[in-house]
């Protein structure tokens, strides 16, 4: 009975093994070809311009204190949290635990522990 139920689970694991086995060999395969066809791409382009694009030194300063200004102006809008969110948070919770007592996810409570048995009658 032992060896039919070691049979039985060779008979599916195996080729769920090959079949995972070929996926990934036609994924690399595929991103192989995909990689050489985006360095044929960037070549002819290359070749196109004949030289390589320089970017001036202007281009990168404006960028990066565009970057900068972004980065200050959206720390600068954060507040801490008022009682609002911690109110919503709250209410979010106990839907999300209703929810779970509905799909039968909860777990038993932290606090509840079975009595210890030391021996003592």
């Amino acid at each position: 009975m032992l060896d039919r139920v070691w049979l039985s689970m060779f008979e599916v694991i195996i080729p769920l093994y090959v079949s995972f086995l070929a996926l990934c060999v036609f994924v690399f395969m595929q991103g192989q070809a995909l990689s050489r066809q985006i360095s044929d791409v960037a070549g002819a382009i290359t070749q196109k311009l004949g030289e390589e694009v320089q970017v001036p030194s202007s281009f990168m300063d404006e960028l990066k204190e565009n970057l900068e200004d972004l980065v200050h102006d959206t720390i600068s809008t954060m507040q801490p949290p008022n009682a609002a969110d911690h109110v919503m948070g709250a209410i979010a919770q106990m839907i999300q635990m209703k929810a779970m007592q509905k799909f039968g996810m909860v777990q038993p409570a932290l606090t509840e522990t079975p009595p210890v048995d030391n021996g003592a009658a």
